[in-house]
């Protein structure tokens, strides 16, 4: 087994990895605790990395079980970066939430490894939605258990302010589903709402639902249920798209240089005039 050592990053979610090399060819052991680690704590860190592309993309599909071969081949290399001509998500603050929430089946996986990040770059914040249903108050549990919300492409701008990223896209789309929701591979109960892409709670009047929301954001959005990754050249993270919500700070064109390579698995079939996935 190769020798690494995991570190919890906070108390209800999120763990470091340390000692690993990604370019190595790991045993069954090595691979067996990752993917506990990362179903457990639905988050990974590794610091000080030279990965590539290949890696990264071999990484993600392993922590699914996900072993299509030539998979990246045929892929092309998306970053985040407010400096490259096609990065994506290149200006602006995202909300917190979980890339195509508003799709039936969003992917699973979403990594971010730091290509080329200066001092002072926006921070990407996480927060477990599984660690939020279990510590949900329960007056708030009483009132969600058994409802159901509407997650919609773009962002809840009303909940924002003029510095939030502009989403375009060609048309909406949207996805109804249950709160809690059950993981799909972990079977863990999810409080599945996010401050960007839920629009309401559909068996309760607009007001209501949005006042209903609103707490409930106080709760996952508390500085105690957030972690703050702040950025240095080598870093990856790996998160678990539908567990996890990332969100972070303005970014400007002008600001420190801020470019990250992303890499998802499995790749989403989504159709053609579905809007560009954002990132953190």
């Amino acid at each position: 087994m190769v020798d690494c050592e995991i570190r919890n990053l906070s108390e209800g979610f999120g763990a470091e990895v340390i000692g690993l090399d990604p370019r190595g060819e790991w045993d069954r052991e090595t691979y067996a605790l990752l993917r506990e680690t990362f179903d457990a704590r639905g988050a990974l860190v590794i610091r000080g990395l030279d990965i590539s592309f290949a890696n990264q993309d071999k990484l993600c599909r392993m922590l699914i079980g996900d072993d299509s071969a030539g998979a990246t081949a045929s892929r092309k290399e998306n970053h985040v970066s407010n400096k490259e001509e096609d990065g994506l998500a290149p200006s602006g603050r995202l909300m917190f939430h979980a890339d195509m929430m508003w799709h039936e089946e969003p992917f699973q996986v979403l990594s971010l490894y730091a290509l080329n990040v200066e001092p002072g770059s926006a921070t990407t914040s996480l927060t477990s939605t599984e660690h939020g249903w279990a510590s949900l108050p329960d007056e708030l549990r009483r009132q969600l258990d058994g409802k159901h919300a509407r997650h919609q492409t773009g962002q809840v701008y009303h909940r924002g302010g003029d510095d939030l990223l502009k989403i375009g896209r060609k048309q909406e789309h949207s996805t109804v589903k249950p709160i809690p929701l059950t993981h799909p591979r972990t079977g863990k109960q999810l409080l599945y709402v996010s401050q960007q892409m839920t629009h309401n709670i559909v068996e309760l009047p607009e007001d209501r639902s949005e006042e209903l929301l609103l707490k409930v954001f106080d709760h996952l959005y508390s500085p105690a249920l957030v972690y703050e990754h702040e950025w240095k050249n080598g870093d990856l993270l790996v998160f678990d798209n539908i567990t996890m919500q990332h969100g972070r700070g303005n970014v400007e064109r002008n600001g420190p240089t801020r470019t990250l390579r992303k890499v998802i698995a499995p790749i989403p079939n989504i159709k053609a005039e579905a809007p560009q996935y954002a990132a953190a």
